[in-house]
């Protein structure tokens, strides 16, 4: 039989059942335009509208565009930065 288990990093989980298991992990997309297409896809326009600030829609793409730069540096370890 089969059975999946889902479970955040944790030190209280069974090394012995992760030792014996296949892992499945879910990578994030490739490349800063894919990237930064599924950080904006978790975001609607009324998230965007929320804050009345007028530099918020601009700090939210600087973030996203950080954080994918960041997704896409950290495959080369050491020699990406």
């Amino acid at each position: 039989f089969r059975l999946w288990l889902t479970t955040l990093p944790t030190p209280e989980f069974p090394l012995g059942i992760l030792q014996r298991s296949l892992k499945v992990v879910t990578e994030p997309p490739d490349g800063l335009k894919l990237n930064m297409l599924g950080s904006y896809t978790k975001l609607t326009e009324d998230d965007l509208d929320e804050c009345p600030h007028w530099g918020f829609k601009s700090l939210v793409f600087v973030v996203s565009f950080f954080h994918a730069v960041v997704q896409e540096r950290r495959k080369y370890g050491k020699i990406g930065w």
